[in-house]
C-alpha cells in the first residue's frame, strides 16, 4: 500500500511542476506579447527622445528594485521549508515583507529628495524630476508586492499567480489607453499607468497573505536570509550583465548594422528564454518541498533529464528553421541574422542548465559558491570578445555568448556536486546527446537548401526526434509510464487509483 502511495505522490509532484511551468510560461508569453503590441502605440505617441528617457527610467527602476528586494524572495523560498510550524513560516514571510517594504520606502524617499539632482545629472533636465518620483513610487509598490506574490508560488498556486499577472496587465492597458492615447501624456502617462497597475494587485496579494503577515520581525533571521540571498544577486543579473558586455564590445568593434543583425537574431531565442523563466518560477516549490525526501535525488535527476530534452528540442527547432523564420519575419537585409540563432539558443539553454545546477548550493545554503562561476564567465567573456568579435563580427559575439554560459554551467555543476542533491544519469544523457548531435548536424547541412521540398525534409527529421529518443533508450518504459500518468485525465486517474487500492486489499 505504501509503495503505491509513494508512486502516486511522485507523479503528483511532477504533474504539479508541469502545470506550474505551463501557467508561468503562458503568463510570461502574455507579458512579452503585450510589450510587443505596445511598441507601435508608443511609436505613434512618443518621440525618439521619449524612448531614451523611458529606457533610463527602466534602468533606474531595475537598479532600485534589486536594491530594495535584495533577492529576499529566494531566501523566503528556501527558509520557508526549514520548519513545518506555522509560527516559523509567518516569521519568515513577515520579516522578509517588512524588510523589502522598508528598503523600498527608503529608495522612494531618496527619489523624492534627490529627484531634481538625478534628473539634472542623468537627463540634463531638472524639470523631469517628477518622472523619477513616479519611478520611486513604482519601486516601493513593486517591492511591497514581491513577498506576498511569491507566497502564491510557495504554496504552489499558479492560478493565483496568473490572476495577479492578468489583473496587472489589464490595468496597465487601460492606463495606457487613457493616459497615453487619449490624454497624450507621453512618458509620464506610461509611468502613471505602471504605478496604478500594481496597486490593486498588491492589495489582493496582501489579502491572500493576511494569515502570514503580522508584526513578527526577527533581525537574526533577516541576517541569515540576507547572507543567503545577497550572493544570488549576480546570478539574477547574469543575463543582463553578459548581454551588456556583448553590446559594449560590439559598439567598439562593429558597425551598427551588425549590432542590428545580432539584435534581430536574439529576438528569435524568446522561446527558450520564456521556457527558462517559466521553469525558474515553478522549480523552487518543487525543489524545496521535496529536498528532504528519500527520493529527492531520483526526482531531481528525472526533472533534469526532461528539462534537458525539452531544451534541446527547442534548440533543434530554432536551428533547423532559423532561416525560414527570419525570412518570414524580416526583409532580405536581415536574413544573415539567422547565423546567430544556433549559438544564442545554445547559450540560453546552457543558462537554463546553470540555473538548475544552482539547486544544490541553494538547498545547502552555500550560495557564495554561485559567485566564482559567474566571475569566471565574465573573465572569459571579456577575453574572448576582445579576440573573437573583431575577427568574426556579430556571429563571433554570439559564439562568445555560448562559451560564456558554458563556463557558467560547467563550473556551477562542479560546485553544486560538492553541495550534494544532484544526481546525473550519464548513460541516459549520452542517449540524449547522440540523437541530438545527429539531428542538428543534418539540420545545419540542410540549411543551405531553402526550397519547400527540403523544408519538408527538415520538418520530418525534427518530428522524428522523439522517436529517436525512444530508440536510443533515453525515453524508456519507466519514463513513458510517468508521462502517461502526468497527462492522464483526473477522473480516469482516480478510478485507476481506486482499482489499485481494491486489488491491494484483496491481496
Amino acid at each position: 500500500m505504501d509503495r503505491k502511495v509513494k508512486k502516486h505522490t511522485m507523479v503528483d509532484h511532477f504533474k504539479s511542476l508541469f502545470k506550474g511551468t505551463v501557467i508561468y510560461g503562458l503568463m510570461g508569453s502574455l507579458r512579452t506579447f503585450i510589450e510587443f503590441l505596445l511598441l507601435p502605440i508608443y511609436a505613434r505617441f512618443l518621440l525618439p527622445t521619449d524612448f531614451g528617457i523611458l529606457d533610463i527610467l527602466m534602468i533606474f527602476i531595475t537598479i532600485g528594485t534589486v536594491a530594495s528586494i535584495l533577492e529576499l524572495f529566494n531566501a523566503v523560498f528556501r527558509f520557508y521549508f526549514d520548519e513545518n510550524s506555522i509560527s516559523f513560516k509567518k516569521k519568515v514571510i513577515s520579516t522578509a515583507t517588512f524588510s523589502v517594504m522598508v528598503n523600498g520606502a527608503i529608495i522612494f524617499t531618496l527619489a523624492i529628495i534627490f529627484s531634481k539632482s538625478i534628473a539634472s545629472a542623468v537627463l540634463n533636465s531638472p524639470n523631469l524630476s517628477h518622472l523619477f518620483i513616479l519611478a520611486g513610487a513604482y519601486i516601493l509598490l513593486d517591492a511591497s508586492i514581491t513577498i506576498p506574490l511569491s507566497l502564491t508560488r510557495i504554496e504552489n498556486k499558479p492560478g493565483k499567480y496568473a490572476f495577479i499577472a492578468f489583473l496587472q496587465i489589464s490595468i496597465l492597458l487601460v492606463g495606457i489607453f487613457v493616459f497615453v492615447i487619449l490624454l497624450k501624456w507621453g512618458v509620464i502617462g506610461i509611468m502613471i499607468s505602471k504605478v496604478i497597475s500594481i496597486i490593486l494587485p498588491m492589495i489582493v496579494c496582501f489579502y491572500w497573505a493576511r494569515g502570514y503577515i503580522g508584526l513578527e520581525f526577527d533581525f537574526g533571521l533577516l541576517k541569515s536570509m540576507l547572507k543567503f540571498s545577497i550572493p544570488m544577486i549576480p546570478a539574477g543579473a547574469a543575463i543582463w550583465g553578459i548581454n551588456s558586455l556583448n553590446r559594449v564590445f560590439m559598439l567598439h568593434y562593429l558597425s551598427l548594422d551588425q549590432i542590428g543583425l545580432f539584435s534581430i537574431g536574439s529576438k528569435f531565442v524568446v522561446l527558450i528564454t520564456l521556457s527558462t523563466i517559466a521553469f525558474q518560477l515553478a522549480w523552487p516549490h518543487f525543489a524545496f518541498s521535496n529536498m528532504n525526501s528519500k527520493n529527492s535525488g531520483k526526482m531531481f535527476s528525472q526533472v533534469f533529464n526532461v528539462f534537458a530534452a525539452f531544451g534541446i528540442c527547442l534548440v533543434l527547432f530554432l536551428t533547423m528553421f532559423a532561416e525560414p523564420l527570419i525570412q518570414i519575419a524580416t526583409t532580405p537585409d536581415f536574413y544573415s541574422a539567422a547565423k546567430v540563432i544556433l549559438p544564442l539558443s545554445l547559450g540560453m539553454f546552457l543558462y537554463g542548465l546553470f540555473y538548475f545546477f544552482t539547486t544544490g548550493v541553494v538547498i545547502s545554503k552555500t550560495t557564495k559558491r554561485i559567485i566564482p562561476p559567474i566571475t569566471a564567465a565574465v573573465i572569459v567573456n571579456i577575453a574572448l570578445n576582445n579576440i573573437v568579435t573583431p575577427k568574426y563580427g556579430f556571429v563571433g559575439t554570439a559564439w562568445v555568448t555560448t562559451a560564456t554560459y558554458l563556463i557558467m554551467a560547467v563550473s556551477m555543476f562542479l560546485f553544486s556536486r560538492q553541495a550534494g542533491y544532484l544526481v546525473i544519469e550519464w548513460r541516459r544523457l549520452i542517449r540524449l546527446a547522440i540523437p541530438s548531435v545527429a539531428v542538428i548536424t543534418i539540420g545545419t547541412r540542410l540549411s543551405s537548401f531553402n526550397s519547400i521540398y527540403f523544408l519538408g525534409i527538415k520538418a520530418f527529421i525534427f518530428l522524428t526526434f522523439p522517436a529517436l529518443l525512444v530508440l536510443s533508450g533515453f525515453i524508456d518504459k519507466t519514463y513513458r509510464q510517468t508521462i502517461k500518468q502526468i497527462f492522464k485525465p483526473k477522473k480516469i486517474q482516480k478510478i485507476s487509483e481506486k482499482e489499485e487500492c481494491v486489488e491491494l486489499l484483496v491481496e
